[in-house]
């Protein structure tokens, strides 16, 4: 154990802090979701394109009325992943995790950390990580470093868990906008169907398809803020849990004062 204990020391001693990624890519998220919505609000805030192609509408709401069921659908689903996006902002904030506070007195082997108080919080993930390893502080080594692995596991995944309608969501929606265009290319091209004996009007048939890619548009302007969102969290998740993991192994292994 003594010399598990200073191999540790070593390893501590040439420890350089990992700069997390999370940080810097929420910029670009910010970024692209703002993007993302830019051609929407364009389309909708355009009257002169709105009046001149006959397709797209005055408001957002008119657009999406033009485009039919399946966009009130996607609408529904884009309502819904905004829940789940603010749930899952909700549970992988910092203070859920890794208060930035408890970090600094775990790497300082604070003698005033109110360790007792922090594992009866269950609430927070390092309190739950300290609590596994307090549960086998008369262990080795390895027996401290498994408890706390595996707790850290576990939050991981149910964080996991709550992030993942934000992917399915994601995937679903363009699959929903590309059914709404096959839908309304067919009736686009059963109305010609209808006026072949009168000769093909080119101009309706051109306004019918143009309906009828305002899903696939809708769908797509879901679902790439969705999907960035969700491989944020996700990646957040990761870098916060694996530093959760490191400064909870080194406290409880460590002895204070080295």
């Amino acid at each position: 154990m003594a010399a598990e204990s200073r191999s540790l020391v070593r390893e501590t001693r040439d420890y350089k802090p990992v700069t997390h990624p999370a940080g810097n890519f929420r910029f670009l998220t910010a970024a692209l979701l703002i993007g993302s919505m830019y051609p929407l609000m364009l389309m909708a805030q355009d009257p002169e394109t709105a009046s001149t192609s006959g397709v797209l509408g005055n408001s957002v709401w008119e657009t999406i009325e033009k485009g039919g069921t399946v966009m009130y659908v996607i609408l529904g689903a884009s309502i819904v992943g905004l829940m789940f996006m603010l749930d899952v902002a909700f549970r992988t904030r910092r203070s859920a995790i890794l208060p930035r506070r408890i970090e600094a007195q775990l790497v300082a082997h604070d003698k005033d950390l109110p360790l007792n108080d922090l594992i009866e919080n269950k609430r927070v993930v390092v309190n739950r990580a300290l609590k596994a390893g307090h549960v086998w502080r008369n262990g080795t080594t390895d027996e401290i470093r498994d408890a706390i692995a595996e707790e850290v596991d576990d939050s991981l995944w149910r964080l996991k868990q709550a992030a993942r309608p934000l992917g399915i969501i994601a995937s679903v929606t363009p699959l929903l906008g590309l059914l709404g265009t096959v839908i309304g290319i067919i009736e686009a091209f059963e109305v010609v169907a209808g006026q072949s004996s009168m000769g093909v009007n080119t101009s309706e048939l051109a306004r019918g398809i143009g309906k009828a890619l305002l899903t696939t548009c809708f769908g797509l302007i879901v679902a790439i803020p969705l999907l960035l969102s969700h491989h944020f969290f996700v990646g957040k998740t990761e870098a916060l849990m694996r530093r959760c993991e490191e400064v909870v192994k080194e406290y409880q292994i460590l002895p204070p004062g080295n």
